[in-house]
């Protein structure tokens, strides 16, 4: 059985941490803590289809976890980065660029973007995997644009 179930989700696992944290090894950390929980939840998983929901839900928690409890070692980066220091820059820049978009607004604004953009996923998708309705998602997805002018301001871009 464990087998059969790291077949059939452990890349979608794997691919979904890769994502979020942008490490490999830390993505392989966070593929193993993933894994291991589901085999714990795969009995009481009633309905099959909600596996890759839970799967998307769960690996979101873990990674932003892992990033949110390595967030005091900003600087230090996954140790297949180290020594490329513009790529460490970029990645610095890049978490205080997401931190500045996204520090006034909810769970349910951040997942709606980040679904949207960063996995490219369909509004149903984004509904399976959230619980918000299309028409939420769309009024988040709203929110977001709509700050996105002061943010450019704030920067000097506009």
């Amino acid at each position: 059985m464990v087998e059969d179930l790291y077949k059939k989700y452990g890349y979608i696992i794997f691919e979904r941490c890769y994502n979020i944290v942008r490490c490999e090894h830390d993505a392989h950390d966070a593929t193993q803590i993933v894994f291991m929980r589901l085999l714990e939840k795969y009995d009481t998983l009633k309905d099959r289809e909600q596996v890759i929901p839970w799967i998307f839900v769960t690996a979101r928690n873990c990674c932003f976890n892992m990033l949110r409890d390595n967030k005091k070692f900003i600087g230090a980066e996954c140790s297949d980065e180290i020594g490329i220091s513009d790529r460490i820059d970029e990645k610095i820049n890049a978490r205080q660029l997401i931190s500045l978009l996204f520090k006034n607004f909810d769970r349910n604004v951040r997942d709606a973007v980040l679904y949207t953009y960063v996995e490219q996923l369909e509004q149903k998708d984004i509904q399976k995997i959230t619980g918000q309705s299309p028409a939420t998602i769309r009024r988040n997805m709203k929110k977001f644009k709509d700050y996105l002018p002061s943010i450019k301001k704030r920067l000097g871009l506009v």
